[in-house]
């Protein structure tokens, strides 16, 4: 079934663009009422700029929003294409705005026309924002909270595993499910570039197009020696198979990393556009429409960016510094 696979999908963040496409067709509780201050992101850090300050006269009539190719791993383009049409139109619906999604190839193509006004709003994962968090003009505008409550890779073997950590694991033994998310790819790269790990182990293994529940069933089996996936997956897997799931241990894991957040270039919108967009999202799940989404995509909601969340792109910086 589509709606199955699209589940599968959900592992990664292109799924932003149906939040974004869905979510601000949401109406707020009082259409009437005043929107909320735009300028409360600021209040979390000094180096959080005013989404006040620098904003247009006039309000904004085109807007477009960028995602890096990233994000989309494994969604096929069609899927891609046919979230494009209701973003549009929801767009122009409740923003009275012309808009488009952008792909561009990467994280730093997304901050470069950030940058330069080629695009209004852009999404990135929580690690890649640490990268570009001190590019000018880019200011966070709600962050995504999963429903397991954290974003966190973790390397599974069975419980019978001999091996004590990573560098015990020999050659190309560890299964990468279908939509495996980014977090748990840059995990997995840096791992190997430990001193400890010889080269050619700890590698993984030919893909197969396997379901992350397929690859973690294949460890209980013996089948395969490890599997790399998200803390959610596995927490979900507990749940849905817990007999199994008891064969099962963490041989590695990430630290806890910045969920996915949603930026804007300052400037660009109004202060009463910025507000719209942001009070949309942040009451997203308060509705029957905004909970079938959240619920759908592995979200439990949008969350304002708190100094708490800084302080995890700052510990995300300090474990995973951008490659040189």
């Amino acid at each position: 079934m589509i709606r199955g696979r699209m589940y599968v999908w959900a592992g990664s963040s292109g799924a932003t663009l149906l939040f974004l496409s869905s979510l601000l067709s949401t109406p707020a509780a009082d259409t009437n009422a005043a929107p909320a201050p735009a300028a409360t992101p600021a209040t979390v850090s000094s180096t959080v700029a005013s989404p006040a300050a620098r904003t247009p006269a006039q309000p904004a009539q085109f807007i477009r929003v960028g995602f890096p190719a990233g994000l989309f791993r494994d969604v096929p383009e069609v899927l891609i294409q046919a979230a494009a049409t209701p973003f549009k139109k929801t767009l122009h619906k409740e923003l009275g705005l012309h808009g488009d999604m952008v792909v561009v190839p990467d994280y730093k193509a997304l901050a470069e026309q950030l940058r330069d006004g080629k695009l209004e709003i852009g999404v990135f994962h929580g690690f890649e924002y640490a990268w570009i968090k001190d590019t000018p003009g880019i200011v966070p505008l709600v962050v995504t909270h999963p429903t397991c409550g954290r974003v966190q890779a973790c390397l599974v073997v069975h419980t019978d595993c001999p091996a004590q950590g990573p560098q015990q694991l020999k050659g190309a033994c560890i299964a990468i499910p279908r939509g495996c998310k980014a977090h748990c790819l840059l995990f997995l790269e840096r791992l190997r570039n430990d001193p400890a790990i010889p080269t050619g182990d700890c590698c993984p293994m030919k893909p197969a197009g396997q379901s992350a529940e397929e690859v973690l069933d294949a460890v209980v089996a013996g089948t395969c020696v490890a599997a790399l996936v998200d803390i959610g997956t596995l927490q979900a897997y507990r749940e849905l198979k817990p007999g199994l799931a008891q064969k099962l241990k963490v041989l590695a894991q990430s630290p806890p990393l910045p969920p996915a957040v949603i930026v804007w270039r300052q400037g660009s919108l109004t202060p009463e556009q910025i507000a719209k967009i942001r009070e949309g999202l942040l009451s997203c799940h308060k509705t029957p429409i905004g909970r079938t989404f959240t619920h759908f995509w592995q979200l439990e909601c949008f969350k304002e960016v708190t100094p708490e969340y800084l302080t995890l792109v700052e510990d995300c910086l300090k474990h995973y510094p951008p490659a040189k």
